[in-house]
């Protein structure tokens, strides 16, 4: 048995019912009649503004698509978008002032044009938001072109903007287009019509994330979506038990949606399609509780815009089955009269095919004629049926043929849209692999001239450590010179105290010698034996003297033996004594020796060192500047 009738085609939008239907109106009428008297605020503007940044702009569009106030009044209009704006102003929202300035460009879709003539004026908007910067606003006209170009059959050009809108909305990111969830519905619900299921689900998944456009849509959202899985499970046998459950869940989900709004009319639609799922399933006991209150509930609330046929032969469907005969004749009669009823709707063409109705319709009664053991009616109306099903065949395949053909387009468009997603992906990769590498290279040459920068540094900061260094060393070097100096100094002051004494001694002498003074030959020796004695330096004098010089002139001794390897050690201590300016009577009382002995030696040094007679001693090692050499 095939599905329902109202499985087979997504409900198409419709206005809300009961009180929120009213109170629509009645913010239109308001709008009309009560804006122009001083003191009083639009309702929808006042609406807008005490509304979250999203829901402004979904409100917008949301009241410029539906309302007849300003849908027809294009002065009246205009005044509330101006007072839109000047909200937009005092909020300091762009973006709902950017939608402001699109509704104004696009007012022109409310006139008498061809379907073709309104998307190209919403092309040409889009076109100079592109060139304003605004390729939020470029996308959303790009998507509402492939609206009209849709509701006007031209597929082909439909699916080439709805899919380059939509890849212009994910480039942007979804959470930045306030109304996305209604674009999503829209494609998704283009795609359920050319049976595309497979594509109608991710973009329903993904309109359910973000906030309604309408409570409408977000009943249909779930709806379609439940209609989608239900014609996957009679095509894909492994998963049909999965999409089954989705099916249901969607269904009740949207049932749920439908009661939270108060919305019956979309109550009883929902429970005829979960009717027609549980009619696939033999649930028939359930079957029939969900067409009854399609049934009912079409009946209340759904004059004027559809009659439920589809509810009432589903409940004859399911008495037959439980054999309930009286109860399955009475829905028949009632199917037929509805079906009459709803010839007479200008869009009933659109939400039941009269084949569709016809086959169930004739199917229903043989089973119905076959239980009451009329075989003759029971025939009737399977020969009925025979030739309603050559007519759906030959129907259904002109429309395959036709659907084939224009998923033809769809796909050209698709792949062209994929082309081009591929070669920008590649282009970015392209791009990321040069900017990475020209990060790398920047981050190599920072690097080195980061390494560079530590090394002059380290380089800086040895050679002032080296300069310290040295300064200190000098220092030391200085600080014993000057020590040395010192001690040397303090010796040679010993040594002129020594002087000054064996003078006194020698005048002791001289006078013992002379007779004047000395008492006897006893005291005269005594003096003698001490000023023998008293040789001004001994020999750990000398070793003492030798230590403290080499402090102060640094290597005397050895160059002096370097470059005057046969000089005498006697030579060595005359030239160590010149080199501290002594005089001659100092150098031969410390060197135990007569003064004209010290002249003859100094000769004879003179003569050894190739010098001139009159040649001074001292500074013999000293450099050509006057300081010492040091070893």
């Amino acid at each position: 048995m095939s599905p329902t009738p109202s499985s087979l085609f997504p409900i198409l939008p419709a206005s809300q019912a009961g009180k929120r239907r009213i109170f629509h109106l009645l913010i239109c009428f308001l709008g009309v009649t009560l804006l122009p008297l001083p003191g009083l605020a639009n309702p929808v503007v006042q609406k807008i503004e005490k509304a979250t940044p999203t829901y402004r702009v979904i409100h917008l569009i949301y009241y410029f698509d539906t309302c007849r106030a300003v849908t027809q009044n294009k002065e009246y209009a205009f005044e509330v978008l101006n007072e839109i704006e000047n909200v937009g102003i005092r909020l300091r929202d762009k973006h709902l002032r950017r939608y402001v300035r699109y509704t104004r460009d696009t007012y022109g879709r409310n006139g008498d044009g061809t379907n073709q003539q309104k998307a190209e004026l919403f092309l040409k908007v889009g076109k100079q938001a592109t060139k304003d910067g605004d390729p939020e606003i470029a996308a959303v006209c790009q998507h509402f072109a492939g609206q009209y170009y849709f509701i006007a059959e031209d597929y082909g050009k439909a699916f080439q903007f709805l899919l380059i809108a939509n890849r212009a909305f994910r480039s942007i990111g979804l959470k930045s287009i306030p109304p996305i969830s209604r674009f999503l519905y829209e494609l998704a619900f283009n795609y359920y019509h050319f049976h595309e299921f497979e594509k109608v689900i991710p973009l329903l998944r993904e309109a359910e994330k973000f906030p309604p456009f309408s409570e409408n849509l977000h009943i249909q959202t779930y709806n379609t979506m439940a209609l989608s899985y239900a014609h996957l499970s009679s095509k894909d046998s492994l998963n049909r038990d999965e999409y089954i459950r989705e099916a249901e869940r969607n269904y009740l989900r949207s049932q749920q949606l439908a009661a939270q709004y108060r919305d019956s009319v979309w109550i009883g639609i929902t429970a005829g399609n979960l009717g027609g799922l549980y009619q696939n399933q033999k649930r028939w006991v359930d079957a029939l509780k969900a067409f009854k209150s399609d049934y009912h509930l079409g009946l209340k609330f759904g004059r004027n815009r559809y009659y439920p046929t589809s509810g009432a032969l589903g409940a004859a469907l399911a008495f037959v089955h439980l054999e309930q005969l009286d109860s399955c004749r009475y829905y028949l009669d009632r199917a037929k009269e509805l079906y009459q009823l709803n010839l007479t709707m200008p869009d009933f063409a659109r939400n039941l095919r009269d084949e569709d109705y016809l086959w169930e319709y004739y199917e229903i009664m043989r089973q119905y004629y076959k239980l009451v053991d009329n075989s003759r009616r029971a025939s009737q109306y399977a020969d009925s049926m025979f030739l309603m099903s050559d007519r759906i065949a030959v129907r259904s395949s002109a429309r395959q043929l036709s659907l084939a053909e224009q998923k033809l387009l769809i796909q050209k468009y698709e792949s062209e849209v994929e082309a081009i997603d591929a070669e920008k992906s590649n282009q970015q990769s392209i791009f990321w692999l040069i900017a990475i590498g020209l990060a790398s290279l920047a981050g190599l040459f920072f690097r080195l001239l980061y390494l560079s920068r530590i090394r002059r540094r380290q380089e800086q900061e040895i050679e002032v450590a080296k300069e310290k260094s040295l300064r200190l060393e000098k220092q030391i070097v200085e600080d014993e010179l000057q020590q040395a100096q010192i001690d040397l100094n303090g010796f040679v002051e010993n040594l002129h105290q020594k002087n000054a004494l064996i003078d006194a001694l020698t005048l002791q002498l001289e006078s013992l010698e002379s007779g004047s003074l000395a008492k006897d030959d006893t005291q005269l020796n005594e003096a003698r034996q001490k000023l023998m004695h008293s040789n001004l330096l001994t020999k750990n004098d000398w070793d003492e003297f030798q230590r403290r010089f080499e402090r102060v002139h640094p290597g005397f001794f050895w160059q002096l033996r370097t470059q005057f390897p046969d000089i005498s050690p006697a030579e060595e201590r005359l030239l160590a004594l010149s080199q501290l300016r002594l005089d001659t009577s100092q150098m031969s009382r410390m060197l135990g020796i007569s003064p004209s002995s010290v002249h003859k030696t100094k000769y004879r040094l003179r003569k050894k060192l190739g010098l001139s007679a009159n040649s001074p001693l001292s500074g013999l090692m000293d450099t050509p500047g006057g300081d010492p050499i040091i070893y």
